[in-house]
C-alpha cells in the first residue's frame, strides 16, 4: 500500500541568489546530505538541501525528483524534459522580501516561466512558486505582508512560502499540486484495486521514519496537542498534519501504558512509523474534503475520550475519570479492546476517495465489483489496514481474534447499516432490562456478542461524533462536509449518472438547507444513537449535552434564516403572480377592475378561478363562444398580473379561454391548422405581456400544483413534481368514438431525460405523456408546450400534423424556442 502515488510530481528549485555553483538532481532514494558544518559556514546552502529534503520526504512533500540549480537555462531546459511526462512545481527563491526589480534573476526568470506556462509551451501542468529567504536584517513576518507578496503573485505566482521550508508550508504546497491536479471522474480510485493486490504480496520491512513530528515541534506545541487530547472539546481544525500525529501518538502511548499490553507496545520510532504510514494512506485535504487524516484522529479522539470515560486507560489527572463507576456491561471490555478500537478508528478511513458507496455502485467502479457492491469502502478499509498493520504492527497478530474484531469495527462505520446496529441496541437494552440473571453469568457468547456489539457501537459514535463537538467545531465539521457532498455532485454531473447523495447535491451558500442538514441528522441519527449507548454505557453520556446545544443552535439558526428570507421577500411583494400573492390582493385587484369596465359583461365570460385547484374541471363548450369586447379587455388585464422578475417555476396562470383554441362542435369552416397558427400568434403577443417565465430547474411546490395551461386529463397521473411539463392542444372535429386508449400509450413510452428537448408521440391523434409515464388522450394537434416554465413552440407544419395513416405513428420533436 506504500507505493509511490501515480501522479507523483516532479520540482525545479532555481536558486537565483545563491553564492555557489549548483546544479544537481536528487530523487527519493537519495536526498542530500546536510553536514553540520555547512550549517556554520554556508547556511543558506544548509537551507537550500533542507528545503530538498522536506520535498523528497514520504512523508511530507512525497516529491518524485527534485532538480536544483543556480543557472536559468539549466532549470528551464530540465522543466522541459520534467513536464513532457509529470506536473512539475518550480520554486523560485529569492534572497530577500522584496519584489522590485532588482539585479538578480528570480523575477525576470519568473515572469518568462509564466509567459512560456501560458503559451501552452509544456505538456503537462507547471506551478511556479515563490520561496522567501529572509537577510538577517528582516523580520521574520516580512515574509508574509502582503506588500511583498503582491509582486510575486503579479509575476504569476501560485504562493508565496518562507525559506527554510516547514512541515505546515510543505503540506500547503503539497495541497496545491493535489488541487491542481485533480484527475478526471473516471479516473477517481482508479489504482486503489492494484495497489492493494501490490500490498498483499509486499514482504519488506518498513524502515524508520526520518521525518519526525515528536522531535520536530517545539515543546510548547507539544504541551497544547497533549492537553488537547484529552478534552472533548478537541480542536482539530487547529492543528497541522504533524501535531495531530503526535497526538495519535500520545493516545496510543497512554493506552500502552497498561500493564496487561506491555507484550504489544512498540518502541516510540517504530510507533511513529506506523503512524505516519497510516497518514499516508489517506487522502490530503485538498483532495477529499472531510475522510482524510484530520478526521481519522478526530474519530480516534472520540474513541480515547469514551474510553477514558469506562477507565480502560491507565488512570488521568482528570478527576471525573476517577470518580467514575463502570457498569456490568462496561465491564465486558478489557484493556485489549481499547487498544483494539484505537487502532481500528485511526485507519477505519484509509485510502477514502471522497465519495459513498452509491457512487461506486453506480458508477461501476472496479471496488464495487470487488466486494459485490455490499459496504464497498468499509471492505477496503479493511483489508488495506489489515496489510498496513501485518507491516508495521505484526504483535497486534498474536492477539486472539484481533482481526476479525477489528474488521466487524470498521464494518459497523457503514451507514447504511447503521438502522440495522439500532436493532441490535434495542435488542441489547431489552435483555438488560428483563434478565433475571447478572451479565457476569450470562453464556459466554453472549458476552461475546454484548461486548462486540458495545465496541462497535463506540466506534459508530465517535464516527459521527462531530455533530456533539461544541457547537464553533460542530459547524466547521458541516461545512467541511458538505463541501466533499458537493464535490461528488461535480463528480456526478461529469459521468453523467444520477445523483448518489441523499436529497442532492448541497448548495454550499444556502445556510437555511445546511441548518436543516444538520438538524435532520442529529434527529434521525445522533440523538437515537447516543441517547441508547448511554443507557447500556451510563459513562459515555458526555456527548448528550453538547448535542442538545447544537440542536438549539441549529433550530435558531433556522428561524433566522427563515426571518431573514421572509423580510427579503416582502421587499419584493411587488413582483408577484396569482399562485403566491394573498387572497385580499386579489379581490382588492378584482374590485379595482371590475369598476373600471361596461356595467354589462356577458355571462359566458370567462372568469379567473378565485384560488388555485389541484385540478380544473374540463370546460366543454358546444358551438362557437361569443368574443365580446368586455372578456377580452379582462382577459388581458387578467395576464397583467404575472411579473418576471418573481423566478417561480409554476406554470403561468392563463386564462381558461386560452384552451378554446378551436369548437369541438359548430359550423366554424376553419381549418385545425389554420385555428393553431392564428393562436400561436395569440400566444406570443401574449408572451410578449408580462408572462412571468420560470427559471428551468427550480422547484414548484404543490401549492402552485392547480394552475394548469391546460386541462389535466381524468385518466392521467400528475403529481406536484409532474407539473413542469404541459400541453396547450388545438381540439378537432372527430367524434368522442375515435379516441384511443390511454394506458397503451403509457406502457409503451419510455422515459426521457428532463434535460433533453421534450419528445411527443402523435399517433391516431393521441398525445402521450413520455416524460411522465402517463398517457393524456386527446383528438388534437399540439401547437405548443410549456416544459419547467418555459413555452416551446411547435413549427407551423408539425403544428397543423395530423396522422395521414392511422397504422402509423410519428415522433416530433420541439424545438427548443421560447415564446418570448
Amino acid at each position: 500500500m506504500e507505493e509511490t502515488d501515480d501522479w507523483q510530481c516532479s520540482a525545479i528549485y532555481f536558486c537565483a541568489g545563491s553564492d555557489d555553483d549548483i546544479s544537481d538532481l536528487y530523487h527519493a532514494s537519495s536526498p542530500p546530505a546536510v553536514a553540520s558544518q555547512d550549517r556554520v559556514q554556508r547556511p543558506a546552502l544548509a537551507d537550500v538541501y533542507s528545503n530538498i529534503c522536506r520535498l523528497l520526504d514520504a512523508d511530507q512533500g512525497n516529491f518524485e525528483r527534485v532538480f536544483v540549480s543556480s543557472r536559468p537555462d539549466e532549470c528551464l531546459t530540465q522543466l522541459a524534459d520534467f513536464a513532457s511526462t509529470r506536473p512539475t512545481v518550480v520554486l523560485v527563491e529569492f534572497a530577500n522580501a522584496h519584489a522590485s526589480e532588482q539585479d538578480d534573476r528570480a523575477l525576470p526568470f519568473l515572469r518568462h516561466l509564466t509567459a512560456d506556462t501560458a503559451a501552452g509551451r509544456y505538456q503537462q501542468r507547471v506551478l511556479p512558486f515563490v520561496l522567501v529567504s529572509l537577510s538577517p536584517t528582516q523580520q521574520p513576518d516580512q515574509a508574509s505582508d502582503p506588500s511583498f507578496e503582491s509582486g510575486y503573485l503579479e509575476a504569476g505566482a501560485i504562493d508565496t512560502m518562507r525559506s527554510p521550508l516547514c512541515s505546515e508550508a510543505v503540506d500547503r504546497l503539497a495541497g496545491h499540486v493535489k488541487d491542481s491536479t485533480r484527475p478526471p471522474a473516471r479516473s477517481l480510485g482508479a489504482s486503489m484495486a492494484r495497489k492493494l493486490v501490490a500490498s498483499i504480496s509486499n514482504s519488506a520491512p518498513p524502515e524508520i521514519a526520518s521525518h519526525r513530528p515528536d522531535e520536530l515541534l517545539s515543546a510548547q506545541r507539544k504541551s497544547a496537542v497533549e492537553e488537547a487530547v484529552s478534552v472533548w472539546s478537541f480542536p482539530a481544525h487547529d492543528l497541522d498534519m504533524d501535531e495531530l500525529a503526535y497526538g495519535a501518538l500520545v493516545m496510543l502511548e497512554h493506552v500502552l501504558r497498561n500493564p496487561a499490553l506491555e507484550q504489544y507496545c512498540l518502541p516510540r520510532p517504530q510507533l511513529m512509523t506506523f503512524i505516519l504510514a497510516a497518514r499516508r494512506q489517506y487522502k490530503h485535504e485538498r483532495e477529499v474534503h472531510y475522510h482524510n487524516w484530520r478526521h481519522a484522529v478526530d474519530v480516534t479522539q472520540s474513541v480515547y475520550c469514551f474510553l477514558c470515560d469506562i477507565q480502560l486507560c491507565p488512570p488521568t489527572s482528570d478527576p471525573q475519570h476517577r470518580k467514575k463507576k463502570s457498569n456490568a456491561l462496561e465491564r465486558l471490555l478489557t484493556p485489549v479492546d481499547a487498544l483494539t478500537l484505537l487502532v481500528s478508528a485511526i485507519g477505519h478511513d484509509v485510502g477514502h476517495p471522497g465519495v459513498n458507496n452509491a457512487f461506486l455502485v453506480a458508477s461501476n467502479h472496479q471496488l464495487a465489483h470487488l466486494y459485490n457492491d455490499k459496504s464497498v469502502l468499509e471492505n477496503y478499509h479493511c483489508a488495506a489496514y489489515s496489510q498496513l498493520l501485518r507491516q508495521h504492527w505484526p504483535a497486534l497478530g498474536r492477539i486472539p481474534h484481533f482481526r476479525s474484531t477489528m474488521i466487524s469495527t470498521i464494518l459497523a462505520t457503514d451507514m447504511q447499516r447503521h438502522f440495522e446496529y439500532m436493532g441490535y441496541l434495542s435488542d441489547l437494552k431489552q435483555k438488560l432490562e428483563k434478565s433475571d440473571t447478572v451479565v457476569a453469568d450470562w453464556s459466554d457468547k453472549d458476552k461475546e456478542h454484548a461486548r462486540e456489539l458495545a465496541m462497535a457501537l463506540l466506534i459508530k459514535a465517535a464516527d459521527i461524533s462531530n455533530v456533539a463537538r461544541p457547537f464553533e467545531i460542530s459547524a466547521q465539521w458541516a461545512k467541511i462536509l458538505m463541501n466533499e457532498f458537493a464535490r461528488q455532485g461535480e463528480l456526478e454531473t461529469e459521468l453523467q449518472i444520477p445523483t448518489c447523495l441523499f436529497g442532492g447535491p448541497p448548495n454550499r451558500e444556502d445556510l437555511l438547507a445546511a441548518a436543516q442538514s444538520q438538524k435532520g441528522f442529529m434527529s434521525l441519527f445522533g440523538f437515537p444513537l447516543f441517547r441508547g449507548i448511554s443507557e447500556v454505557l451510563p459513562n459515555t453520556s458526555c456527548t448528550l449535552p453538547e448535542l442538545e446545544k447544537n440542536h438549539s443552535v441549529w433550530e435558531g439558526k433556522i428561524a433566522e434564516e427563515k426571518a431573514r428570507r421572509e423580510a427579503v421577500s416582502d421587499g419584493r411583494r411587488a413582483s408577484r403572480t396569482y399562485g403566491s400573492v394573498p387572497a385580499a390582493a386579489v379581490e382588492e385587484a378584482r374590485l379595482r377592475k371590475r369598476e373600471s369596465e361596461p356595467q354589462a359583461v356577458p355571462i359566458a365570460a370567462p372568469q379567473v378561478p378565485t384560488s388555485p385547484t389541484r385540478r380544473q374541471a374540463t370546460i366543454d363548450h358546444q358551438g362557437q363562444p361569443v368574443r365580446h369586447p368586455a372578456a377580452d379587455r379582462r382577459q388581458h388585464m387578467t395576464l397583467g398580473y404575472s411579473i418576471a422578475e418573481e423566478k417561480r417555476a409554476s406554470t403561468p396562470a392563463l386564462w381558461p379561454s386560452a384552451l378554446q383554441l378551436s369548437p369541438t362542435g359548430g359550423s366554424s369552416r376553419r381549418s385545425s391548422k389554420d385555428v393553431a397558427l392564428t393562436h400561436m400568434q395569440e400566444l406570443n403577443a401574449y408572451a410578449q405581456q408580462n408572462i412571468s417565465v420560470a427559471a428551468a430547474g427550480s422547484r414548484r411546490g404543490s401549492a402552485d400544483a392547480g394552475w394548469q395551461i391546460h386541462q389535466n386529463h381524468p385518466g392521467s397521473r400528475r403529481g406536484s413534481k409532474d407539473d413542469s411539463l404541459t400541453t396547450i392542444l388545438v381540439t378537432s372535429q372527430t367524434g368522442p368514438g375515435s379516441r384511443g386508449s390511454t394506458g397503451s400509450s403509457a406502457r409503451g413510452s419510455k422515459t426521457a431525460s428532463p434535460h433533453e428537448p421534450s419528445t411527443v408521440n402523435v399517433c391516431n391523434d393521441n398525445f402521450s405523456n413520455s416524460d411522465h409515464r402517463s398517457a393524456v388522450s386527446f383528438d388534437s394537434s399540439i401547437i405548443a408546450i410549456a416544459y419547467r416554465g418555459w413555452f416551446y413552440a411547435a413549427d407551423s407544419a408539425a403544428s397543423g400534423h395530423r396522422a395521414r395513416d392511422q397504422s402509423t405513428c410519428r415522433r416530433l420533436h420541439w424545438p427548443r424556442r421560447p415564446l418570448t
